[in-house]
């Protein structure tokens, strides 16, 4: 038979079967693996964007609280109410601070005494009470030295008028309502305990004060028990 008039008999013949393309499932497995690999790497990157935005939420919300480590640095006004020792039954306490720096919250003679002996600490209080029907601001302060000679020496420095004294926080520019802008006329007492020397100032929020009123002596007392 001639292989013009039948060209295809050859080629279907059992030993010449017909050529299909044999890379042909290979190459939809391929397209299908690329398929789903493109949509994993898409899903882990969408999971990562929300994962990243999560985090910056709750980190702003904490610094906005203040409780992380970028919170800003406290001002005597601001400081916690809470700090200080435990005051008489009847005074409200209007502000408080801690510092370490004794020469740089003090004036007079006490700050040059305080750049030569440097203290440990200083505890800031400003508290206010009623007595005889008007407001007493109290002003107090406890400083803390390495040893009790150093605290003598600076008990009968700050005992000495005109000498100075640690800045009280209304002269600092802490405020509260209703209240001084400045330390009236005070009754004034101290006393050692130890390595700690107590100080206090007592007067009249408004109108005149003495600082010999028997009322104000015994609240300056108070302050320092």
């Amino acid at each position: 038979m001639s292989w013009l008039t039948e060209p295809d008999s050859e080629w279907d013949s059992p030993d010449n079967p017909p050529d299909y393309p044999e890379d042909e499932p290979k190459s939809r497995l391929k397209l299908v693996a690329l398929i789903f690999g493109g949509w994993l790497v898409v899903s882990l990157v969408v999971l990562g964007i929300l994962l990243a935005v999560g985090g910056h939420h709750g980190s702003s919300h904490d610094q906005q609280a203040g409780s992380g480590p970028a919170a800003v640095t406290s001002t005597p006004a601001q400081s916690a109410a809470a700090s200080g020792p435990a005051l008489p039954s009847g005074w409200t306490r209007r502000a408080a601070d801690r510092q370490t720096d004794c020469a740089a919250h003090s004036y007079g003679q006490v700050k040059a005494f305080f750049a030569g002996t440097p203290c440990t600490s200083v505890q800031r209080v400003l508290a206010t009470t009623d007595t005889g029907g008007r407001s007493v601001v109290i002003a107090s302060n406890i400083v803390t030295f390495d040893t009790a000679d150093q605290a003598q020496r600076y008990l009968k420095l700050v005992n000495t008028d005109g000498t100075g004294n640690i800045s009280d926080l209304l002269r600092e520019g802490v405020s509260y309502p209703g209240g001084p802008r400045q330390l009236p006329d005070s009754a004034f007492a101290s006393r050692a305990d130890g390595n700690r020397v107590l100080v206090a100032e007592a007067g009249y929020a408004s109108g005149s004060s003495n600082g010999q009123d028997p009322a104000l002596d015994s609240i300056a007392a108070q302050a320092i028990r």
